[in-house]
């Protein structure tokens, strides 16, 4: 990758008076790309969605190779960064020019989870329920474990209810999350809160009747024999 010349395009969309997004400065770190950028709102408790989009495809698909303060649930602030990796997205091969396209939104999830379980035991069946979105949004609940995706759970119509059975594959522990996505719209995007996966039967509860068992076998082997001398046997008399 020789050299890059950056265009920098911002598009804030908001529903409300009170924002200001100005992008600060742009570097080039190595193989990263990194922006600051300012994001202010009156409304501090408020949240956005930020995403970036390159030139490379005509600005069609999201930048990937991101990370920093960009994606959903984005704080408002000063002094905000967002680290691209250019190498990694366009190849180390890429040589000219490509201009950046910066959005930002209000971010309003398109569903709310009404309550989620803390912890979900391997094959037992759980109600999920939800609220929001229309009945042409076909959900997927995709599992993670931290950024490693587990498993989905595809095609779910959008009534608001659904019967979630943990496959006894899932290792136990914690950590793990739902990002759920609407098939039709990448865009649409809710993340659930973190919640724990457990055993149906505890491992100790497993292990107890083999220790049991393990103390039968021992009861009878090494079990009580009675005396260990034997009397001599009874002479005849003479």
């Amino acid at each position: 990758m020789r050299y890059l010349v950056f265009v920098i395009l911002l598009l804030l969309t908001t529903e409300s008076f009170g924002q200001q997004f100005t992008i600060k400065r742009v570097e080039i770190e190595g193989n990263n790309v990194n922006l600051y950028y300012d994001l202010l709102d009156e409304t501090p408790q408020r949240t956005y969605t930020v995403t970036i989009y390159s030139s490379h495809d005509n600005f069609v698909s999201q930048l990937v190779q991101i990370s920093g303060d960009v994606g959903l649930e984005v704080k408002p602030g000063s002094s905000k960064k967002i680290v691209w990796n250019a190498e990694k997205e366009l190849g180390s091969d890429f040589s000219g020019k490509v201009g950046l396209e910066v959005r930002g939104r209000v971010y309003i999830p398109f569903v709310r989870l009404d309550g989620l379980n803390k912890k979900f035991k391997r094959d037992k069946p759980y109600e999920i329920t939800w609220t929001g979105g229309t009945q042409q949004n076909i959900l997927n609940f995709e599992l993670y474990r931290n950024e490693e995706k587990i498993t989905t759970f595809p095609n779910i119509a959008n009534v608001g209810l659904y019967t979630l059975t943990m496959p006894t594959t899932v290792k136990p522990g914690k950590g793990y999350k739902f990002k759920i996505t609407d098939t039709k719209n990448k865009d649409q995007i809710v993340y659930s809160v973190p919640f724990a996966v457990g055993r149906k039967v505890p491992l100790l509860l497993k292990m107890l009747p083999v220790a049991l068992l393990g103390g039968g076998i021992y009861a009878l082997v090494s079990g009580d024999k009675g005396p260990n001398n034997i009397p001599d046997p009874i002479v005849p008399p003479e």
